[in-house]
């Protein structure tokens, strides 16, 4: 591709002046070719003479210019036949200068027509000069040859990649692969531009920092004169909001739904779940203490209110309530929400590290507790209950920034990509809602929440709330 600058349309009419440098110096030629024809009568090779000039101009001056010197150079010619030397006769003469005519209008008519073609040329080869530059403007473009192998990448491909270009260069596009797309999805790209037929589709890449992106994408083979591709351009353009916005609306219509149920499990499974919890705990109140089925009753109490507290997470998360705001002071309600966890014999041994200071922020205290107390969790089960969990917290220009890292295994990529998705958990036990329902928490309060992977190992949890009054 050709990073040309922008251009004036070089259909517009040619702006070379009749008079430069190259048309005076053609005509000075002239002169001295008539000059020495006068003195020393040249005959017909004055019309050999006076090709030099048109030569000379032709090819940087105007197109109009071949012609009019042809014209001058004609005059001159004629002129000269005028000039009778002893020895010469006029018939002569005339002939000659006839035949020079015929060589001069020749050579010129030749030349306004190479001019024309290379015009004709020139405007071609800027006009894909121009197709290049708006193609390297707006897309990402790749060349590979028919084994995949990549010839060009333009600063696009570069820049969305994150690699450099000769880290790309006469290697494949598996260096992208994200693992999303099976391997017949990938097989039917490679049968549809092999058998010469334009691909198109939407495709997801990884990045070299890990990072995914979308990409809508058009392959063309180039074929040659049998019809057999020779080499492949693909034509990309970066749709990865747009693919999160259809995702969002996805998840919008998925919750409507789940929030449909949600009511119906409140109704019929909830209000039985504490008439059975309650009838139970009468019963185990009338047992001897020593009684054999007194610990099958309490283990039946502990299912049930596991069950009740999948069904409380299912509602929170289906229509949680709009935020109610006060003052909240983050790093106290972070302490006292590890203070809580560390009540629970598993997490006993958890040790809670809190850097930095951030101002009251206007939030829903509850909200942020249940959102804070399940990433917390989290982090601790990433270490096995044991080890320090680190909270850093600051102020920045637009709000408060809080991260939660652990020294865990760390997740791998595919993880990080599904951690928020509902009902997603890579636990033996668990509903998979804890981080979608600190998600959900989060942005109500117009805030962001992102996981990474921390540098040296574990994973680092980053939440922004903004700065807003209370009563917003």
């Amino acid at each position: 591709m050709i990073n040309a600058p922008h251009m004036v349309d070089s259909r517009t009419p040619d702006p070379i002046p009749l008079l430069n440098r190259a048309t005076l110096g053609a005509a000075l030629l002239a002169v001295v070719i008539f000059a020495v024809d006068v003195s020393t009568p040249l005959g017909v090779d004055a019309g050999v003479l006076y090709v030099i000039p048109l030569l000379v101009g032709a090819f940087s001056g105007p197109p109009r210019f071949v012609m009019v010197a042809a014209a001058a150079t004609s005059a001159l010619t004629i002129a000269g036949a005028w000039v009778l030397h002893e020895g010469e006769p006029a018939r002569l003469a005339l002939a000659n200068r006839g035949i020079a005519l015929v060589v001069i209008w020749t050579a010129a008519v030749v030349l306004a027509r190479f001019r024309g073609t290379s015009l004709a040329l020139g405007r071609r080869s800027k006009d894909l000069a121009d197709v290049n530059y708006a193609l390297d403007q707006s897309a990402i473009i790749a060349i590979t040859d028919t084994k995949g192998t990549i010839k060009y990448v333009n600063d696009k491909f570069c820049e969305i990649s994150k690699y450099q270009r000769n880290e790309l260069l006469g290697r494949d596009h598996r260096v992208l692969n994200s693992g999303y797309h099976p391997k017949e999805f990938i097989r039917t790209l490679w049968v549809t531009i092999a058998n010469g037929r334009i691909w198109r589709g939407e495709i997801r890449n990884r990045a070299k920092d890990g990072s995914l992106y979308w990409v809508d994408t058009t392959i063309v083979p180039f074929l040659d004169l049998h019809g057999k591709p020779y080499q492949y351009m693909a034509i990309r353009y970066e749709i990865t909001d747009r693919k999160r916005s259809e995702e969002r609306l996805r998840e919008q219509a998925a919750l409507a739904r789940l929030g449909e149920m949600a009511a119906v499990v409140a109704h019929e499974v909830k209000n039985p779940i504490a008439g059975i919890r309650g009838a139970l705990q009468v019963i185990e109140s009338r047992m001897p203490s020593d009684q054999r089925d007194r610990a099958v009753i309490g283990e039946v109490i502990t299912r049930l209110d596991g069950l009740n507290t999948i069904v409380q997470d299912l509602l929170l998360y289906a229509r949680p309530r709009t935020p109610n705001r006060e003052l909240v002071d983050i790093a106290r309600l972070v302490e006292n929400t590890g203070e809580l966890l560390r009540r629970d014999p598993a997490l006993a041994s958890m040790s809670l590290q809190t850097r930095g200071t951030a101002a009251p922020v206007a939030a829903d205290p509850e909200q942020l507790r249940i959102a804070l107390q399940n990433l917390l969790v989290n982090a601790a089960q990433a270490t096995g209950g044991q080890g320090t969990i680190e909270v850093t917290l600051a102020d920045n220009a637009d709000g408060v920034q809080l991260s939660i890292r652990d020294h865990g295994p760390g997740m791998s990529p595919d993880v990080r990509d599904k951690a928020f998705e509902p009902f997603y958990t890579t636990k033996h036990r668990g509903t998979g809602l804890g981080l979608p329902i600190a998600r959900r928490m989060i942005e109500a309060h117009g805030g962001q929440i992102a996981i990474d992977a921390a540098d040296g190992g574990g994973t680092v949890v980053s939440i922004h709330l903004p700065a807003r009054r209370v009563g917003n």
